[in-house]
């Protein structure tokens, strides 16, 4: 197949020479091709190529699409991530970098594809022993296919999450993984997979008993009064209406008990609103108004981004799957780390809870890959080599 890659940077060139090793035939578009030998103008490569990889900064947006209008009708792959300072993403939630660029140039096919991982992964997937998973988002069926197929020929294990919409999750997932990778250190040798889950983990009594509140008895909420009962944790159960029946239940099963709420607050929970959508992103997110609305607790937000089966099931044949978690207090980042491999997991600091905004559209990735996948007991592994 003939790609055309837009833009010769880190990425392109590293997409460009893994394209090439897989057998296609690669030629790189830049604004100014005399600058680069071998490389041609974008109007050139966009009339000549059969697929196209956007691999230039977001703020060149505008210069480089006014040179796309040979890309009508081909498939228009998106590794792009508009990123702003701080690690900030400068459109978000309710748009999308890949919806940005369907729009200026409405007669190619956009799919999200390659952007939630670094050169030293799209080099070679195969990261720890297994190969990382690759989400792509488009409109476009056929369009989607051709990205899962050269996401493959590269190594990956593609994932197809469906409409361009989900750009708006793939794109918080890019800024995680820049974040885990860099400010958190995991190092760049990072990938992400959804395993299945296949048993409970090995029961282990917690080295420091505490006194928990569980607000609710539902799928989640019971989920952790069990997981944290086993564990060797005194349970309260809290629910808004005296007596009621799931807590009840729930108190016979596990011996909980019903009461309050204590100062650290795990929010498990996601604010989803009309058409499945998150009613909190990019700006904010639900942990961040609870913790506004629940002044002077420390909030963290955790166990947010998996079904309520993991909660029973938290490890696959690969080992514990990974549950991230964020919040600003120092001294309770170590307790709320505990309760975490308390349930079987293995803990994952995501850095402070403005990060809550990675984690809550992770959720909805994890719902669109379970979807895609075919069921709901998957837990997320992070793929480490060694450094």
């Amino acid at each position: 197949m003939h790609i055309g890659v837009i833009g010769k940077g880190k990425v392109g060139s590293t997409l460009g020479a893994a394209f090439t090793r897989a057998g296609h035939t690669v030629t790189y578009g830049i604004r100014e091709p005399s600058t680069q030998p071998g490389a041609q103008s974008i109007e050139a490569v966009a009339r000549a190529a059969e697929v196209l990889v956007l691999a230039t900064p977001f703020e060149a947006l505008d210069a480089v699409t006014k040179a796309l209008e040979g890309a009508s009708g081909k498939v228009l792959l998106d590794a792009s991530n508009p990123l702003g300072p701080g690690l900030s993403l400068v459109v978000g939630h309710t748009d999308s970098g890949a919806e940005v660029l369907q729009r200026k140039v409405p007669g190619a096919r956009v799919v999200k594809c390659f952007n939630t991982v670094g050169i030293e992964v799209m080099a070679n997937p195969q990261v720890a022993g297994a190969r990382a998973m690759m989400f792509f988002a488009g409109a476009d069926a056929e369009a989607r296919s051709v990205a899962g197929r050269l996401a493959a020929d590269l190594g990956f294990e593609p994932v197809d999450l469906g409409g361009l919409e989900r750009a708006r999750l793939l794109e918080p997932a890019a800024v995680l993984w820049i974040h885990l990778a860099v400010v958190e250190k995991f190092g760049r040798r990072l990938g992400l997979r959804l395993e299945p889950a296949v048993t409970a983990a090995p029961l282990v009594k917690t080295p420091t008993p505490r006194r928990l509140a569980v607000l609710g008895a539902g799928h989640i909420g019971g989920g952790l009064t069990r997981a944290w009962r086993r564990a060797g944790h005194e349970v309260l159960v809290g629910a808004r209406e005296p007596g009621d029946e799931a807590i009840v239940a729930l108190e016979r099963e596990t011996g909980a008990k019903a009461m309050a709420v204590g100062k650290t607050v795990i929010d498990c929970t996601n604010h989803v609103g009309p058409g499945f959508t998150l009613s909190y992103g990019h700006q904010t997110s639900w942990a961040e108004e609870v913790a506004r609305l629940l002044s002077g607790a420390r909030v963290f937000k955790s166990f947010n981004a998996q079904g309520a089966e993991n909660l029973a099931l938290p490890v696959s044949a690969a080992g514990p799957a990974v549950n991230f978690f964020c919040g600003d207090d120092a001294p309770a980042r170590a307790v709320v780390q505990q309760l975490v491999a308390d349930v079987g997991f293995e803990p994952v600091f995501a850095g402070p809870l403005r990060q809550a905004r990675l984690l809550e559209p992770l959720m909805m990735l994890w719902v669109q890959a379970s979807r895609a996948l075919g069921q709901r007991a998957l837990g997320f592994r992070l793929l480490r080599d060694a450094r």
